[in-house]
């Protein structure tokens, strides 16, 4: 257990810093660590620090964006030597914030299990917006984008079925969406139903509706969010394809 070099009054001096900024914070918080340390739990860190052509001497500083102070505080935690314990990433963004910090630093050793707790926890009204942003900031193809998708695509069928017309209403009881997260909506909505192994317990109850109606219905959401005017005859058209009904 190497956590007592992290104490303020140790005698080993840290050699790098990193600057944790969370997605609702643009306050950075240094968080010190030690290189040697950090090399020697991740070959991510090992190259970083002693193989790569950018490694500086001391004092480095490595920024850390849209990330929670706890969680990176945990997970540098565990890499001197703390148990890490699931239980205590209590929500959907935490538990994907660990996750991020694994993967990017090539961490195995509890990847499947966190990526199990993201797929025990539940998409609700409350969390909706939030875990659609996530799904955001996930690379493409990455495990945990495709989990996340899941959730959210489930979410929707069982909120509002397979029918576009109860699309609006959704919409307006989810309020304080942004056309980033609206454009995110409407690709995990155009996907619904079209998905091999898609749940099979919602039935159209309605029948589809005319591309001329999709297109007013998509243009309606995308005014709502204040998406760019420029930009709305794109986004209509390419939500709106035939093709991809």
């Amino acid at each position: 257990n190497l956590l007592h070099f992290l104490a303020p009054n140790s005698r080993l001096p840290t050699d790098v810093t990193f600057q944790v900024t969370s997605s609702s914070s643009t306050t950075p918080v240094s968080v010190p660590a030690h290189k040697c340390f950090l090399a020697t739990a991740s070959s991510v860190f090992d190259e970083m620090f002693f193989e790569s052509d950018n490694s500086s001497g001391q004092g480095m500083v490595i920024e850390v964006k849209n990330m929670e102070e706890g969680v990176f505080k945990m997970f540098l935690n565990y890499i001197y030597g703390k148990e890490l314990v699931l239980e205590e990433l209590s929500d959907v963004p935490s538990t994907f914030g660990m996750f991020q910090l694994m993967e990017q630093y090539d961490i195995v050793e509890f990847k499947e299990q966190i990526l199990a707790r993201i797929k025990s926890q539940t998409v609700e009204r409350d969390n909706f917006v939030t875990i659609v942003n996530l799904v955001g900031q996930c690379k493409e193809h990455s495990e945990v984008k495709d989990v996340l998708q899941s959730m959210v695509s489930s979410y929707l069928q069982g909120t509002m079925g397979m029918s576009m017309s109860k699309l609006t209403m959704f919409m307006a009881e989810h309020g304080g969406m942004d056309g980033q997260t609206m454009v995110l909506v409407l690709e995990m909505v155009s996907k619904i139903g079209g998905e091999e192994g898609g749940s099979k317990e919602v039935e159209m109850q309605t029948p589809p509706a005319s591309p001329q109606s999709r297109k007013e219905i998509v243009m309606e959401f995308l005014e709502f969010s204040n998406f760019p005017g420029d930009k709305l005859e794109e986004m209509v058209d390419m939500f709106t394809d035939d093709g991809d009904r």
